[in-house]
């Protein structure tokens, strides 16, 4: 099973959030290997996002998941 986790983006500007897939049976590292520290997490409301900056999904995490889904068939 997964879970999503929002980081800040400094890659963009304004600050948005990327978001990495976590294992729930090993939440301290992302499926791409990024370490995950709970004092860079941000648990978004929907109301604190600049307008109009999309939120990112980390690549490696997604293709993973799709990997995984996928020879689970």
């Amino acid at each position: 099973m997964y879970e999503m986790w929002a980081e800040s983006d400094p890659a963009v500007e304004p600050s948005g959030l990327v978001w990495h897939v976590v294992s729930k049976d090993d939440a301290s590292t992302a499926l791409c290997g990024q370490l995950l520290e709970l004092s860079r997490r941000v648990v978004p409301n929907g109301l604190d996002g600049p307008a109009g900056v999309p939120d990112r999904y980390c690549d490696p995490c997604l293709v993973t998941v799709r990997e995984t889904m996928a020879a689970a068939r």
